[in-house]
């Protein structure tokens, strides 16, 4: 599975291409990205390479062969492409002849093997000793779910409808509507472990919407619900209560639609941050 180098292993393949894609998916879905950098050294051997990596590497990062001989990579995650280039000015301060490829991941088709490749004909090619590869795919929209909970159906559509013309770029938003509270904790729909948004009104039928916050607020992945509270009661007691049960946001109805759309988009910029 791996050599020793010092305190730090060296994986080999195809282990490799199995920790590729765990990394890849851990970053994904944290929003995050990872680097991909693999060193070419032309007077010195990859064991000696990956001597020289191990007193740079953090714990997390990952050393790797390749099938060249003069060749050592390494994965950093939750790094980017100026971390990576950070890395490389540091090894390049020690002595010897070496060229590096570059690249940032962020993208759940990418492969492994066809980034490897792509990566040694660029070493192949390149003049300098840093090359930085586009990754050749957009980074892909984030889905992001959003609940209106309101008694009123009317009301619910008006608000469904000002989420969905917003312009959230990089956002794919799934708009679902509940008349209860009840129906919305019992639809599944919050069990993924998307991103999501709850706009609320404090008043529902069954179960109602402080009961709600409560209970999305004591689950353990908690931390994926935003919540925007609303409410007819115009109180600084019932604001303030709302905001320590968990309330991320607060508007008191009737309410101008622009306001709400500026608070959305807000609460939104937020959660993707």
């Amino acid at each position: 599975m791996a050599t020793k180098t010092g305190t730090h292993p060296v994986f080999k393949e195809p282990h490799i291409q199995d920790i590729f894609d765990l990394m890849k998916a851990n970053a994904l879905r944290g929003r995050r990205t990872i680097v991909m950098i693999v060193i070419r050294a032309e007077n010195e051997t990859g064991a000696e390479t990956a001597s020289r990596l191990r007193s740079l590497v953090r714990s997390t990062d990952v050393l790797f062969e390749t099938d060249r001989p003069d060749e050592r990579g390494v994965l950093l995650p939750m790094s980017g492409t100026d971390e990576a280039k950070s890395f490389l000015n540091r090894l390049f301060r020690m002595e010897g002849e070496m060229k590096a490829a570059i690249l940032e991941i962020f993208h759940p088709d990418v492969d492994y093997q066809a980034s490897l490749r792509r990566m040694q004909s660029a070493i192949g090619d390149a003049e300098g000793r840093v090359t930085v590869l586009d990754s050749l795919r957009q980074r892909p929209d984030e889905e992001v779910k959003v609940s209106i909970l309101d008694p009123e159906p009317l009301f619910r559509d008006v608000l469904g409808m000002a989420i969905d013309q917003l312009d959230t770029p990089g956002i794919q938003l799934k708009i679902e509507t509940f008349g209860d509270g009840r129906t919305f904790l019992e639809s599944g729909w919050t069990v993924s472990a998307h991103p999501h948004l709850v706009v609320m009104n404090d008043l529902l039928p069954r179960q109602n919407g402080l009961d709600v916050l409560h209970e999305l607020r004591s689950l353990p992945n908690d931390g994926k619900f935003t919540i925007l509270m609303m409410t007819r009661r115009n109180s600084e007691e019932d604001m303030t209560y709302a905001y320590e049960s968990g309330a991320d946001g607060f508007l008191v109805k009737p309410f101008n639609l622009r306001l709400f759309e500026a608070q959305i988009k807000r609460l939104l910029a937020r959660l993707w941050s």
